[in-house]
């Protein structure tokens, strides 16, 4: 059992809320014996889940190597905290107070440079899902796709000729969760985001995907949903996905966002008691991390951006977000790591097999977003306005808060930065004549979490 600090108990108390929630989609698990369950899992819990891989950053394709002298984990447990900017955390801010999650990380490993693929949930879980990078391009200089619950997802390109359906996660794309399973691993998700429910394709390869329905979805109901379903779990040996939804909604529960961040790390340390008291912690890998950031009013850029995470143009505060990995599992990186980087950090950590599907080069970010293109490398990031074709660049080592533009100094890194940007987007595009637009289902979901046909 991992303690807590003593300042952990704070005297708040989760609200009770009401029990339902969304139909459970349940797979062809083999179903175990409780009693079988859980004599299989003191034998490998005794195990020393200590692992150690070898990330290879600096070769073509960023392979994370693992070590052939010790065995995955028996439990792989993703949390994702929608809209978490990372200096809100104790690990990585002076001034903040989350002892939960600094508990994770005293007991882990932090990683200081980690970047979502986009700043909305669909396009940053599908490039965590799928380890593609996700694109509205159209191959065409600055065109993209239009916004839809199919192509939210950025992966239309991977699209077949003859498929049809709803879904933004095309059938030919393999998931996480599926190479998991296919690993020997039960797989468990809980959803909480609208965005994320079926049929979206999210819930591709996984055995039970619940849903929990409602706006705003407190983190007591998310937490009862995984106590519910591992509860009855067939098997000790699996991978489990729980969004929390609080800090994405603190202006919906009318709270502060600090103060929002601090109701998810009070879910946080409510979800490792529950993997303790089910003694299942042991011999479980914890991930935490977040889908996007948010952009708070306080904070003046050289273009004034949307509101919230909405874009426009997807500024550091959008992308950079907390990775925590506890135990530690990896040897620290020597550049920064993405979520198509995640997708395979999980896989080698199960002992998968994986090559880099990102279509980007080592230590590349690109944000196909819906009006700008955002190209960063090294220190220099640059943002082309779709429309205008106005290009700004920012060096993010001199200027972290991106407050001016200094593409008139610099025109040769503005130059490549133009064509390396053109190349991607021919790369990433995926030419259509179909025209998307949003259905009133799409419509409602955006809505209902606050969002602007426009966001």
């Amino acid at each position: 059992v991992w303690p807590m600090p003593e300042n952990a108990s704070s005297g708040r108390r989760f609200r009770r809320v009401g029990e339902s929630e969304g139909a459970q989609f349940v797979g062809g698990a083999p179903v175990l014996g409780k009693r079988a369950a859980r004599a299989r899992s003191r034998t490998r819990s005794g195990r020393l889940i200590q692992l150690a891989f070898i990330c290879l950053l600096a070769m073509p394709g960023c392979r994370e190597t693992q070590r052939t002298d010790i065995a995955p984990p028996e439990r792989i447990v993703l949390i994702v905290i929608d809209t978490l900017r990372k200096d809100h955390l104790s690990p990585y801010s002076q001034q903040a107070l989350t002892p939960h999650i600094e508990a994770l990380a005293k007991r882990g490993q932090v990683f200081q440079d980690f970047s979502a693929a986009y700043h909305q949930t669909t396009m940053s879980m599908a490039a965590l899902f799928t380890g593609r990078t996700p694109s509205l391009e159209r191959g065409a200089d600055r065109d993209r796709l239009g916004w839809a619950g199919q192509t939210w997802c950025g992966l239309w390109r991977f699209r077949q000729p003859d498929e049809a359906g709803p879904h933004c996660i095309p059938q030919s794309v393999e998931t996480l969760a599926e190479r998991l399973r296919q690993r020997g691993y039960w797989t468990l998700g809980i959803a909480s985001n609208e965005l994320l429910y079926r049929p979206g394709g999210y819930e591709k390869g996984f055995d039970r995907w619940v849903e929990i329905p409602g706006t705003p979805v407190e983190a007591g109901r998310v937490n009862q949903a995984v106590q519910r379903n591992l509860s009855d779990r067939p098997s000790d040996r699996f991978f489990l996905y729980v969004h929390f939804m609080d800090v994405h909604d603190y202006r919906i529960q009318g709270r502060t966002y600090q103060a929002s961040v601090e109701v998810a790390d009070q879910a946080v340390g409510r979800l490792v008691s529950i993997l303790s008291q089910l003694e299942i912690l042991d011999g479980s890998v914890i991930v935490l991390t977040s889908d996007h950031g948010e952009h708070l009013p306080s904070e003046k850029h050289f273009v004034k951006p949307g509101v919230g995470h909405s874009g426009r143009p997807a500024y550091e505060s959008l992308t950079r977000v907390p990775l925590i990995v506890s135990p530690s599992a990896f040897l620290q990186p020597s550049r920064g790591l993405r979520g198509v980087d995640l997708h395979r950090m999980m896989l080698s950590l199960a002992g998968i097999a994986v090559d880099d599907r990102s279509e980007l080069a080592p230590g590349e970010r690109f944000v196909s977003e819906r009006h700008f293109q955002s190209y960063t490398l090294g220190a220099w990031k640059s943002m082309i306005h779709r429309d205008t074709g106005k290009h700004f660049l920012v060096n993010l080592q001199a200027d972290p808060d991106e407050r001016r533009s200094v593409h008139r100094e610099h025109p040769d890194v503005l130059a490549q930065h133009a064509e390396r940007i053109r190349s991607l987007a021919e790369k990433l595009g995926a030419p259509s004549a179909r025209q998307h637009t949003l259905s009133a289902a799409d419509r409602e979901r955006l809505q209902a979490l606050g969002y602007s046909d426009d966001s």
